[in-house]
């Protein structure tokens, strides 16, 4: 018995031991902790502390909704403002992609204006673009256009950029696409990094080829002395001085030597040599010292296209950055033109102009359209017209041309006459989308009020059928200067000015300005919706190439120096604006700012259809020439005329009392002053003088 209760002794402590141990409540502890039971909930047990570790305390999980089904809304995206940069930069890789796009179009036109448009463009996609479009594009012009966009953005390329340049530049250079003003821009490109043999093989041979009687080399030639200068380079320089000795090249010698800065009057005879021999002994250390850097390229400038626009002066509501992408095809399909001019015996100069550039108009003329057509019409007073209607043979029209020289008796010229044969006596192109109607008046007298009369009421109707009449007002530059370093270098050829939408401005009535008025051609012109403009020409053969002498005419010689330079024409020479003009209404005046420059590439690379013959020279007594123009300087100096006073250029007839024809400027002193003596029984002969000895 009292071992049974020991036993139930030990049992109950071990279980409450092992209660304890391992937190579980025995029946009896239940029982003694029991209490009352109130209805009241029991409380949870407090959470047992953690030590605080400094981690984020993880957020509540979210509370469980009911589904409904619903479908939840999406989150709004978030806004970005985009800063102005931002903004300028999306638009330029809009744009870029859209010129792009058109750079791939069958119309070769329309391919070189997206070149302009992207030349704009201030972005490292854009000059990758124009570098692989320099290397695609077929085109001579098209070429042209994108390397002229490289030479604004040049400072932009990388190295790796320039060599690839430079490579394209000398294939298209053997390939004889650079020509009139273009060369002034290849010259500059060669001669911003240090001379090589390719740059040496370009300007000799360009030393070889020009000429100093023609205007359109002078610019050449003044580029060349700059390329000298800024190569430094004592061998080329010594070629050039080997050519002073020969009357042929030494002229030419002689301007690109003063362009580059020699410090040596003008000289022109055969003393030269010696002269400018003892100017480079003693500066050929200074010339010398200076020669361009490798990297020198990253100082070019653009020559006829824009350079890059600065971001920070974009404005971003200017639609001209996208206007002119609807733009359809601009190759013309037909294109009828004609020239009316004035040939009077003041005119003669012209019409050997003409006779040289009409190939360069032709040239430009097939390039723009797929069936061009050129007619001519002469006109003289005493109402004489003779003509070649429009056609498209110009082997034709050469022969007609060739024959053309000055005729009629003294009087007022007939130029209602003359457009009244121009407009009917050719059957001229359906008026269209695709087609042209473009007549040239051209003439070096102020139009009279009868005969403006009935050429207005002619051109009022002809406007209204789809004709342009521009006019061209032929004047004398007033003091020509034989020296073309007296006037600051034009590097593009200048311009013309704009022509508006080409819409037809019709008064209420008809003009009236006087007896005689140049203000008539822009009557005329304005009712058809065109343009006239002046183109101011030295009076003289000597411009064009080759020496006046007596076995080429046999008038107009006397005052001729045989070491004349050939002169700069202001603003252009005639040929080159004409072109300009036409070319840049007949494609699209609209967009005339990014036309123009393309008009301008086409025109210089057409130059190379009218190449004069080189110089066959003897040397003679020079006449003097003006001091080279010093920038900065208001005017350039003037000079004491030569001696014997100002020319006395003027042909006297046989024997007899002839009478006497003198023309002069509207500026006093300025414009060329012509006088005649006639043969016995009063005929006429002209013989044309100027300020400075050079004939008209």
């Amino acid at each position: 018995m009292r071992i049974a209760t020991s036993m139930v002794c030990l049992a109950l402590v071990v279980t409450l031991v092992l209660g304890a141990v391992l937190g579980v409540e025995t029946p009896t502890a239940q029982a003694a902790r029991a209490k009352k039971d109130t209805g009241a909930p029991v409380p949870p047990p407090p959470p047992h502390a953690r030590k605080d570790t400094g981690a984020p305390v993880p957020p509540p999980p979210p509370h469980l909704r009911k589904d409904t089904g619903a479908p939840v809304p999406p989150k709004p995206p978030t806004v970005k403002i985009l800063s102005r940069e931002e903004k300028i930069q999306r638009r330029f890789e809009s744009l870029a992609r859209a010129y792009t796009l058109r750079m791939e179009s069958p119309d070769w036109i329309l391919r070189a204006l997206a070149v302009i448009s992207m030349a704009r463009l201030p972005t490292d996609e854009a000059t990758t673009t124009l570098m692989e479009r320099l290397q695609r594009e077929s085109k001579p012009v098209g070429k042209l256009v994108v390397w002229q966009a490289l030479l604004s953005r040049a400072p932009l390329l990388s190295p790796e950029q320039f060599k690839t340049w430079r490579q394209e530049t000398l294939k298209m250079e053997r390939s004889d696409l650079f020509n009139g003003n273009l060369r002034i821009g290849l010259l500059e490109m060669l001669s911003a990094t240090p001379l090589d043999r390719d740059s040496r093989r370009i300007f000799m041979d360009l030393y070889q080829h020009t000429n100093s009687l023609d205007s359109g080399d002078i610019p050449t030639l003044i580029a060349m002395g700059r390329a000298l200068k800024a190569w430094a380079d004592a061998d080329l320089v010594e070629q050039v001085l080997g050519g002073l000795g020969n009357p042929n090249t030494g002229i030419r010698a002689e301007l690109m030597l003063q362009a580059a800065g020699a410090k040596v009057p003008w000289t022109r005879n055969p003393k030269a040599r010696q002269v400018y021999g003892q100017w480079w002994k003693e500066g050929q250390a200074a010339f010398t010292a200076s020669p361009p850097e490798p990297t020198g390229w990253k100082g070019l400038r653009g020559q006829l296209i824009w350079e890059p626009v600065d971001p920070k002066k974009i404005d971003l509501a200017d639609t001209w950055w996208h206007d002119e992408l609807e733009l359809g095809h601009l190759q013309l399909q037909n294109f009828d033109f004609a020239l009316a001019v004035d040939c009077s015996r003041t005119m003669r100069p012209e019409i050997d102009r003409l006779k040289r550039d009409m190939a360069i108009m032709v040239a430009a003329f097939r390039l723009v359209a797929r069936e061009p057509r050129v007619g001519l019409t002469l006109f003289a007073p005493g109402g004489l017209t003779e003509g070649m209607p429009l056609t498209s043979d110009f082997n034709l029209l050469g022969a007609f041309l060739q024959k053309a020289d000055i005729f009629g008796p003294a009087g007022d010229e007939a130029w209602d006459l003359a457009l009244e044969r121009t407009v009917a006596g050719s059957k001229w192109v359906a008026q269209g989308e695709r087609s042209r109607r473009f007549i040239v008046l051209m003439s070096d007298e102020p139009i009279t009020r009868a005969e403006f009369v009935r050429a207005y009421t002619l051109s009022v109707g002809a406007g209204r059928q789809g004709f342009k009449i521009y006019g061209v007002m032929v004047k004398g530059p007033g003091k020509s200067r034989h020296n073309p370093l007296s006037v600051p270098f034009d590097r593009d050829g200048g311009s013309v000015p704009p022509v508006g939408n080409g819409e037809p401005k019709v008064p209420d009535s008809v003009p009236s300005r006087g007896g005689r008025s140049w203000a008539y051609y822009h009557d005329i012109a304005d009712v058809t919706g065109a343009l006239a403009i002046t183109v101011e020409v030295p009076q003289g053969g000597w411009g064009l190439g080759f020496l006046p002498s007596g076995k080429r005419s046999n008038k107009n010689t006397a005052a001729v120096s045989p070491v004349a330079l050939a002169p700069l024409y202001p603003g252009g020479g005639p040929t080159s604006r004409i072109l300009t003009m036409v070319l840049r209404d007949a494609i699209n005046p609209q967009y005339a700012d990014r036309v123009e420059p393309f008009v301008k590439i086409l025109v210089a690379y057409c130059q190379g259809k009218a190449k004069c013959p080189p110089e066959q020279r003897r040397w003679g007594n020079p006449d003097k020439l003006e001091p080279n123009h010093k920038p900065g300087s208001k005017k350039p100096a003037k000079e004491p005329a030569a001696k014997g006073g100002k020319n006395a250029g003027t042909a006297k007839g046989n024997k007899g009392g002839g009478k006497k024809n003198a023309k002069e400027g509207a500026a006093k002193g300025g414009k060329n002053a012509e006088k005649a003596k006639g043969d016995k029984g009063g005929g006429k002969k002209n013989a044309t003088k100027n300020d400075n000895g050079a004939p008209g």
